[in-house]
């Protein structure tokens, strides 16, 4: 887990008010320069004194989606937390607003 937090890397989350403190979707992405070949060089660790440098993030790659309830399969929570996601991220690299 400590490989995906931290610089470079954002963790999203679904949760409803009927269930606080427990997220019912969860969605892990990278911020990279580049697109990688491999998950490897994604998940690779990232010293946490590394300060992130805007200018290096040309990418976003999502790497990881995990639904917390079993209840919840066939209902489209992934697809929405991915499409207001870009859109965060659409806004950050536009106003240059990113949480860094």
């Amino acid at each position: 887990m400590k490989r995906r937090v931290g610089p470079y890397r954002r963790c999203y989350v679904f949760a409803h008010s009927s269930m606080p403190g427990e997220p019912l979707i969860v969605l892990h992405v990278a911020l990279m320069q580049h697109i990688s070949a491999s998950i490897q060089a994604i998940v690779k660790e990232i010293p946490p004194s590394e300060l992130e440098d805007g200018n290096k993030i040309k990418s976003a790659i999502f790497y990881s989606i995990s639904l917390t309830q079993q209840g919840l399969q066939g209902v489209e929570l992934g697809t929405y937390l991915i499409k207001r996601v870009v859109k965060e991220l659409q806004v950050c690299v536009t106003e240059k607003a990113c949480n860094v």
